[in-house]
């Protein structure tokens, strides 16, 4: 089953994604999850920001290039890192 922001989103238990086209961002409530969030992905090498007026959002700007196969590994990533700061873990498939 192809991974989804949405699906991450719910699978944590957060507000669902809002974005259009390939810019996509992931709010987060808890103060400083959306850094740590950014931290853990690019540890395991996915590069992410933060946005937002408190930098509550995880912000999602793949190149207009990115392949299917790349863009499942991001989201794959980054649902990784969101398990990892928000101490959930859930069926990944």
């Amino acid at each position: 089953m192809r991974r989804s922001l949405t699906g991450t989103a719910r699978r944590h238990g957060l507000a669902a994604p809002r974005g259009r086209g390939l810019a996509w961002g992931l709010p987060l409530e808890r103060p400083g999850a959306a850094q740590e969030v950014c931290d853990a992905a690019y540890r395991a090498g996915l590069l992410v920001e933060t946005a937002g007026l408190a930098g509550e959002v995880v912000e999602l700007l793949p190149p207009l290039t990115v392949t299917d196969g790349q863009l499942e590994r991001g989201l794959a990533v980054l649902d990784e890192a969101v398990a990892a700061v928000a101490g959930t873990r859930g069926p990944t498939a």
